[in-house]
């Protein structure tokens, strides 16, 4: 009973992380559209002109909602592997407490969590490598 509670409990954290997230992205993109909201640049990109694990995020965001997924994947793969991870687990909950058997239908170490931080900051790093090395901007917003 108490595991049911706590499943249950991460849940409605879950969804109304979600639904806040939806709200606010849903949000920027009128904002965006109404050109109410300028296009502010990111600040390590102004201080620092290298890129932060979260640049692109925007644009990969927009991508996603227009279906191009590849495309999402190149500016940011934070955005797309976070709503699969999200998915994943939500998907796993509801499974979890429909079934009602006693067992756990999702991975209880948090390994892909893990997996999804290595993979965002090692594109950052490689990004900013990349943008240093050789001279090869994939954002192509510090380099014009």
């Amino acid at each position: 009973m108490q595991q049911k509670k706590v499943l249950l409990r991460d849940f409605l954290i879950i969804n109304t992380a979600c639904g806040v997230a939806f709200v606010m992205m849903f949000a920027v993109i009128i904002m965006q559209k109404a050109h109410i909201i300028p296009s502010m640049p990111c600040g390590l990109v102004a201080l620092f002109h290298m890129y932060c694990p979260g640049c692109g995020g925007t644009r990969a965001l927009f991508s996603v909602l227009q279906g191009h997924f590849l495309e999402s994947l190149f500016y940011n793969p934070a955005v797309l592997l976070g709503a699969l991870l999200i998915i994943y687990y939500e998907a796993a909950v509801i499974v979890t407490l429909v079934k009602d058997n006693g067992k756990i239908y999702y991975c209880r170490k948090p390994i892909l969590i893990y997996i999804y931080l290595v993979i965002v900051f090692g594109y950052a790093i490689v990004r900013n490598v990349l943008l240093f090395a050789p001279g090869i901007d994939l954002l192509g917003d510090i380099l014009k």
